[in-house]
């Protein structure tokens, strides 16, 4: 079926197309006036007219205009700040590369004194594939048990 209605801008003059575009803007205006009521009470209830107190009655739209002048100088200043931060990480860990550097791997001393356990008792973990370690209310190792 077709619609009842058929719409063919192609086939309508410029006059036709700028006047029904201009007709239908003033009908959207004469609604809007027509809800103008309702959404002041609206606006009212909601405390709207605390807005058009601070905005209308006390030139409060005067400082919207410094807007557009110190956002730009906020944006300056804190690119500044991140770009004089990055040059002062750049001159300060120039030759100093911590990501690749890793710490030397615990020698079986070390972590026999760790645990408190004896040397061979460490080395015995380490060759284990799997163990499960259970620690004491200190941190001490109490049951391990291995594969």
């Amino acid at each position: 079926m077709k619609p009842p209605i058929i719409k063919n801008p192609r086939g309508a003059d410029r006059f036709q197309r700028y006047s029904q575009r201009l007709l239908t803007g003033a009908f959207w205006v004469g609604f809007a006036m027509l809800l103008r009521p309702l959404l002041t009470l609206v606006a009212w209830y909601t405390g709207g007219h605390l807005f058009t107190l601070a905005m209308i009655e006390r030139d409060g739209w005067l400082s919207i205009l410094k807007v557009p002048f110190i956002y730009p100088l906020v944006v300056f200043l804190i690119g500044t700040v991140f770009i004089g931060w990055a040059i002062y990480n750049q001159l300060r860990f120039q030759n100093n590369e911590r990501r690749t550097r890793h710490p030397e791997p615990l020698t079986s001393v070390q972590l026999a004194h760790f645990f408190q356990v004896e040397e061979e008792q460490v080395r015995h973990w380490q060759n284990r594939r799997r163990i499960v370690m259970s620690h004491d209310d200190r941190g001490n190792p109490g049951e391990v048990e291995g594969e």
